[in-house]
C-alpha cells in the first residue's frame, strides 16, 4: 500500500452508493481518472505505467480490510464505517456470501453476483450518474422509487455494466457505459452510451412485482424472514434466499405460461427473448440449469421471485405445497419432483414445502417417515435410526387400548388387525428407513406385509388417515421425549407358559367367591392377562391357551362381561408376582400414555372417558347384553366397550351373586374334597341327592365338582353298585319302589327297572 494523501475536493457518498461509483464521482469532479484517485486514497500503488488488474478493483468493491477502509476514509474525509458500507460486504450473510480469503461474492451460493450491475435510468438521471450498491445484488430487479424494471445491459454494446470496475488514464463520464468500445483499434475508447436515456418497463405501484421487491429489501434490511410460511419458524434472510433460489430452479424449468399471472406481460416477453449475439462476452458461462445462478435478466428474476414469494407467502407449508404443485404439475398430472432431490443452502421450511408438495403421491410408509401430516413435514435427522431403535422398546405390539379407541374408526376396523397396524405406523413416524415389514419384525407383530398399505388405503378413503397420522406423530414425540416405564422388548421376550396355572386361578376365584367355571374361562383369563402384561395379541400366547380358532377369538372378545372388579384385582396381583418371578421388578403391570396430548384433533374414534360407565354396567348386568350389544346401544365401537370393561369391569349383581356365593360357601364347608369324592365317585350318588343331603341347590354341587376337578369317566355303571339281595328282601317286606328310591338316592325308574329285571317280589312280572 502506497502513502495516501488527502483529496483536494471531497464528496459525501450518496445513501446506498457503491464504492466504485463514489470514487468515479470524485475523479469526475477533480477532472482526473479513477487510477489517480485510488492511488491518492492509498488503495492502489502509484505506478501509472503498469496496468491495474480489474480483479484487484473488484476485490476493493467487494471487501476492504480495516487498514484500507481507514486510509480511504482519512483521505476522502469520511468515516471507515461509511467506506465499509459502500462495499458488497455490507450484505454478507444477509443477501449473499462473501469469501473473505478471495474477496469475492460466491456466485453459486444464493444468487450472488460476483460481477456486473443492473441499473435504473431514472435514478441515474436524478443522481447525476451515481450507482446504488443494491443494484449489484442478484435479488434486485425493480426500482421502488420510480416503479421501473431495472435494466440489465447497455442497449448499444449489449454488455453488462460494471462487469469490470474501470480505471483509465482518461476521465470517465458518470452515468455512461464504461465498457470497451466495439472498435478494438482504440483501446482507450469506451462505449459511452448514456444510461439515463435507456427505456425500460414501467411497473404498477401496487403490483406483485413491486410488492416482491419491497419484501426482498425488508428481509435484507432486517436479516430475518418472518412472513407467510416463516411465521411459525422465522429464518435468517440467507436461508430465505436459499429457498427462493431452489424454488426458482423448479419454476424456471416449467412452461412460462403457468407463471404469466405473476408479472406483467412485458416482463414475461423480456424473459422469453433470446440473448443477443455479441463479439465478446464478459458474463459467466450460461448455466444449463435455469435459476442455479443469479439470472442475467431482471425480468427473469422478477418472474421467478414473484411466483416463489407467492408460494412462500402462504400461511403454512401444506398450502404452499399445494400452490407449488399447481404450478409445476404437467398436463398428465405428474409432479416432476422426487423426494430424494435436495437443494443446497435451503431451510427446513423449504424441505417442508417440498415434502408437502409430494405428499399425495408418496407411499403411506413414506408419508409417516417424512411426517407429511404435520404442519411442517421434515426429513429424518441423523439420529433417526437410534431414535427408532429406542422407540421400538417403548411400543407394545398392539397399540394401547385408550389410544386404539381414539384412533380407530367406530366401524369397519377390527381390533385384531388395526391395533398391530397402528403400532407399526407409530414406529415408522420420522424413521430413517424401513417399511411396514421392517416395523412388524421389530415389534414381533403378526400383521401381514400387505396389511399396512391396505389398512392405510382404507383409512385414506374414509378420510381418517391425516388425523390418525397427526395423532401418531404427537404420540411419537411424547414417547421420544418422555419415554415409557415399560420395556416392551423385554416383555415380549418373557416365557408366558406358566402364567396363571389352573390351581392358582381356582384359588384366587375361591378367595373372591367367583365362579371358576369351566376350562374355557380359565383359558380366556390367561389369554386376557397375557395381552395386558405383554403388549402382544392373544393369538401369540402359548399354544395351551392361545385362541387359535375364530370361534375362540369371538368368545374371548365377549369375556369382558364376566369380569368383576375383584377378579381384575386378583389377576393384576398375580401378574405382578409373575413378572417379579421373571426378574421384572421396576415396571408397572400396565401403562398407557396420556391421551390429553391429542385432545385438539378431530379423530375418528371415541374417548373412553366419554363413555357412560354406569349405563354400560347396567346394560351388561341388568339387561345381560353382550359387549357388541352394549356398543350398539351406546353408539360406540365394540372395542371401546371391551377396553372400558377391562379397566373398569361391572360389579356383580348384588342380590343374586351374594346369594350364590353364600350357597357355595355352605356347600364347600359341608362337602370337603374327600367327602364329596366318596359320595360322588365311590357311592355314585346323583348330584340332586348330594345337594338335598347337605341342604343346598344342585348348581352349587356342580360348582364344587368343577372346582375339585372330579369326573366319573371310567367308573362302573351305577346300578351294578346296588346290593340286589338287600333290594329283594326290602321288596319282599312290602316296601314300595318310591320308598327305596328315596332311601338309596336312586331314581324311581331305576328301582322299578331292577325289580322287573330280577323278578323281585312286589314288582310287575316281565313280559315274555
Amino acid at each position: 500500500m502506497t502513502h495516501a494523501r488527502t483529496l483536494p475536493i471531497r464528496l459525501t457518498p450518496h445513501p446506498g452508493e457503491a464504492l466504485d461509483s463514489w470514487w468515479e464521482a470524485i475523479a469526475h469532479r477533480l477532472g482526473t481518472n479513477t487510477g489517480d484517485v485510488l492511488s491518492s486514497m492509498g488503495l492502489l500503488p502509484r505506478s501509472p505505467s503498469r496496468p491495474v488488474s480489474s480483479g484487484l478493483l473488484g476485490h476493493l468493491v467487494t471487501l476492504l480490510d480495516e487498514d484500507q477502509a481507514a486510509t480511504a476514509a482519512w483521505s476522502a474525509g469520511v468515516t471507515p464505517e461509511q467506506v465499509h458500507a459502500m462495499t458488497l460486504a455490507r450484505y454478507d450473510r444477509r443477501g449473499h456470501v462473501v469469501d473473505p480469503r478471495r474477496r469475492r461474492v460466491e456466485a453459486r451460493h444464493v444468487w450472488g453476483r460476483a460481477r456486473g450491475s443492473r441499473y435504473c435510468p431514472a435514478c441515474l438521471a436524478a443522481s447525476g450518474g451515481r450507482w446504488l450498491l443494491t443494484w449489484r445484488l442478484g435479488w434486485s430487479f425493480a426500482c421502488l422509487d420510480h416503479h421501473l424494471l431495472l435494466v440489465d445491459a447497455c442497449p448499444r454494446c449489449s454488455r453488462t455494466p460494471r462487469h469490470f470496475p474501470a480505471t483509465t488514464r482518461h476521465p470517465l463520464a458518470p452515468g455512461h457505459c464504461h465498457s470497451p468500445a466495439e472498435d478494438d483499434s482504440q483501446r482507450t475508447a469506451r462505449c459511452g452510451q448514456p444510461f439515463e436515456e435507456v427505456p425500460t418497463v414501467e411497473l404498477t405501484a401496487g403490483g406483485r412485482t413491486i410488492a416482491a421487491q419491497k419484501l426482498m429489501e425488508n428481509v435484507i434490511s432486517s436479516g430475518q424472514a418472518d412472513f407467510g410460511v416463516y411465521q411459525d419458524k422465522p429464518q435468517p434472510s440467507l436461508a430465505l434466499f436459499g429457498d427462493l433460489r431452489a424454488l426458482a430452479c423448479i419454476l424456471l424449468r416449467r412452461v412460462p405460461e403457468r407463471l404469466e399471472g405473476f408479472v406483467p406481460r412485458e416482463i414475461l416477453t423480456l424473459h422469453q427473448q433470446p440473448f443477443p449475439e455479441r463479439r465478446r462476452s464478459f458474463d459467466p458461462t450460461e448455466e444449463t440449469r435455469p435459476g442455479r445462478l443469479a439470472p442475467r435478466r431482471a425480468a427473469t428474476a422478477a418472474l421467478a421471485l414473484s411466483a416463489a414469494l407467492h408460494i412462500l407467502g402462504q400461511p403454512d407449508a401444506h398450502t404452499a405445497g399445494a400452490a407449488l404443485r399447481h404450478l409445476i404439475s404437467d398436463a398428465d398430472g405428474n409432479t416432476p419432483l422426487k423426494v430424494g432431490l435436495r437443494w443446497s443452502y435451503t431451510s427446513p421450511v423449504f424441505d417442508a414445502i417440498h415434502l408437502a408438495t409430494l405428499a399425495p403421491r408418496l407411499k403411506h410408509s413414506d408419508q409417516l417417515r417424512y411426517r407429511t401430516a404435520d404442519r411442517f413435514p421434515s426429513r429424518p435427522g441423523p439420529s433417526a435410526s437410534a431414535r427408532g431403535a429406542v422407540r421400538a422398546r417403548r411400543i407394545p405390539t398392539q397399540l394401547w387400548p385408550a389410544w386404539s379407541a381414539r384412533l380407530s374408526p367406530s366401524s369397519g376396523a377390527l381390533s385384531r388387525t388395526i391395533r398391530p397396524a397402528l403400532s407399526c405406523y407409530l414406529l415408522l413416524i420420522g424413521g430413517a428407513r424401513g417399511d411396514f415389514t421392517t416395523a412388524t419384525r421389530l415389534l414381533r407383530s403378526p400383521a401381514e406385509e400387505r396389511l399396512g398399505p391396505h389398512m392405510a388405503h382404507r383409512l385414506t378413503k374414509q378420510g381418517h388417515w391425516k388425523a390418525i397420522s397427526l395423532g401418531l406423530s404427537a404420540l411419537a414425540d411424547y414417547l421420544d421425549q418422555e419415554g415409557s416405564p415399560i420395556d416392551y422388548d423385554r416383555r415380549r421376550a418373557v416365557d408366558y407358559r406358566d402364567l396363571l396355572p389352573l390351581d392358582t386361578f381356582q384359588q384366587l376365584c375361591r378367595d373372591i367367591e367367583y365362579d371358576v367355571g369351566g376350562v374355557r374361562r380359565h383359558q380366556f383369563a390367561r389369554a386376557l392377562l397375557f395381552e395386558r402384561i405383554s403388549g402382544l395379541p392373544a393369538t401369540l400366547a402359548p399354544a395351551s391357551y392361545a385362541p387359535a380358532t375364530q370361534e375362540l377369538r369371538t368368545m374371548l372378545r365377549t369375556f369382558e362381561t364376566d369380569l368383576t372388579p375383584a377378579l381384575v384385582s386378583q389377576l393384576e396381583e398375580h401378574a405382578g408376582e409373575f413378572l417379579a418371578g421373571q426378574g421384572i421388578h421396576d415396571e408397572p403391570i400396565t401403562w398407557q400414555p396420556p391421551t390429553d396430548i391429542i385432545d385438539g384433533l378431530e379423530l375418528p374414534g371415541c374417548d373412553l372417558r366419554d363413555i357412560d360407565l354406569r349405563g354400560l354396567h347396567r346394560l351388561v348386568r341388568d339387561e345381560s347384553l353382550t359387549t357388541a350389544g352394549a356398543a350398539r346401544r351406546l353408539g360406540v365401537s365394540h372395542d371401546a366397550v371391551r377396553f372400558v370393561l377391562q379397566e373398569q369391569p361391572a360389579p356383580p349383581k348384588r342380590s343374586a351373586m351374594w346369594e350364590r356365593g353364600a350357597t357355595i360357601r355352605r356347600a364347600r364347608a359341608a362337602l370337603p374334597r374327600d367327602k364329596l369324592a366318596h359320595l360322588y365317585l365311590e357311592e355314585y350318588r346323583p348330584l340332586k341327592w348330594i345337594a338335598k343331603h347337605v341342604d343346598v341347590n344342585e348348581e352349587a354341587i356342580k360348582v364344587l365338582v368343577r372346582e375339585y376337578g372330579m369326573s366319573r369317566e371310567g367308573k362302573a355303571t351305577r346300578w351294578r353298585q346296588i346290593d340286589l339281595d338287600w333290594l329283594r328282601e326290602q321288596r319282599a317286606a312290602g316296601r314300595t319302589c318310591r320308598e327305596l328310591a328315596e332311601e338309596t338316592g336312586f331314581s324311581l325308574g331305576m328301582i322299578s327297572y331292577l325289580g322287573r329285571r330280577h323278578d323281585m317280589p312286589g314288582g310287575r312280572p316281565r313280559a315274555n
